[in-house]
């Protein structure tokens, strides 16, 4: 067995770094998600499984904070959906 820690080595590093930034990238962009499907259960009440699914599969930052805005100025969850 190898008799040192990867963490010492710039590699294990990076690696670990790469890793820590995408973690917090998914974190982010699940906080997102989840807060236009929390504003559209505030305003609309249930909110349909389908239109979950749509708002997870979104990965971009920039359509999901635009999403948010419409999650707010939608007149109803007809039209925010013909957004997806």
């Amino acid at each position: 067995m190898l008799n040192f820690d990867l963490m010492d080595t710039l590699a294990g590093r990076q690696v670990y770094d790469m890793g820590h930034d995408k973690g917090l990238q998914k974190g982010l962009l699940n906080a997102e998600q989840e807060m236009i499907i929390e504003a559209l259960k505030e305003r609309f009440g249930a909110v349909s499984t389908k239109v979950i699914d749509r708002i997870h599969a979104l990965d971009q930052q920039e359509e999901l904070k635009e999403l948010f805005r419409q999650a707010l100025r939608c007149p109803d969850l007809n039209s925010f959906k013909k957004m997806l």
